[in-house]
């Protein structure tokens, strides 16, 4: 039981880092998408092609996983930025299909059967194996990642980010480059997101398209909604709520062949009910896209 709790903090982990960096897009810079699944696999299978093709170990592997989140979503970011508002959202939707098809029909991703064998990390000489060890780890990223973020946003370019968030026509009068800036978020929230993706692949040692797909967007986007916009806490919040309230059905008497569309339903009916009656979410930023 020990290591089932455990286990299910590590999952909380990698997929707080990813409802942190999104929010930065949304949350304080006010750039709605949906593909942040995607990024998610790049930097999986970035740091498993590395692992199992070159031998590279973790820290490698997690900055691979890294530079190919980021590198993505700057290439995302330029052409994605001529749009703004509905049209940004579609924009990032068609690539999110885009990538999707891509890790399901490319030999380098191991097609439908995707890449297992991903070795577990090692740490001053040695290997990471139990849940434990990995949470140890896995927190120790995802606490540097939050410092880093807390010290972005309250810094000068994170009060530039909420000027572009609330109106970009007054940072743009004042002489500031909008579309550099929005660039840049986009290639730090895309980091960010390929980080989370190694640490998912070397965690579970197996990475499949279905875990980068639109559901997993869709899901990313619900943590950030759910525990409130333009706070680096609330998208924890919200991350910590979907994972672990889906956990509890496993104590149910419901069969695996339903659990899995029970939880998609609950997590729409969670989703809906905080749109109607707390639509700020758990924390209740100030920010977001309308």
């Amino acid at each position: 039981m020990t290591s089932y709790i455990l286990g299910i903090l590590v999952t909380l982990s990698i997929y707080g880092l990813l409802a942190i960096s999104l929010d930065l897009l949304i949350g304080y810079t006010g750039l709605f998408t949906i593909v942040h699944g995607g990024l998610f696999g790049v930097g999986a299978y970035a740091a498993a092609v590395a692992a199992l093709s070159f031998g590279v170990g973790f820290w490698e592997g997690a900055l691979v996983g890294l530079i190919a989140g980021g590198a993505l979503s700057l290439l995302i970011a330029i052409p994605s930025l001529r749009v703004s508002g509905h049209y940004l959202v579609l924009a990032s939707f068609g690539v999110q299909e885009v990538l999707s098809s891509l890790y399901l029909n490319l030999n380098v991703t191991g097609g439908a059967g995707g890449l297992r064998g991903v070795p577990r990390p090692e740490l001053f000489g040695l290997q990471i194996d139990t849940n434990g060890e990995y949470l140890v780890l896995y927190v120790f990223l995802l606490v540097i990642a939050f410092l880093f973020l807390l010290r972005l946003t309250g810094s000068s370019f994170g009060l530039l980010l909420k000027a572009v968030r609330e109106d970009e026509l007054v940072p743009q009068a004042l002489g500031k480059n909008i579309v550099a800036l929005k660039i840049k978020t986009f290639a730090v929230s895309g980091a960010l997101a390929g980080l989370a993706g190694a640490m998912y692949a070397h965690y579970i040692t197996f990475v499949s398209p279905e875990a980068f797909d639109v559901h997993a967007s869709i899901f990313i986007l619900s943590m950030v909604l759910i525990g409130g916009m333009g706070t680096l806490w609330g998208p924890l919040l919200g991350a910590a709520v979907l994972v672990i309230v889906p956990e509890l059905l496993r104590f149910l008497p419901v069969s695996s062949s339903d659990l899995g569309p029970l939880r998609q339903i609950i997590y729409g009916v969670i989703l809906v009910g905080f749109c109607f009656l707390r639509p700020r979410g758990l924390v209740g930023g100030r920010g977001g896209a309308e």
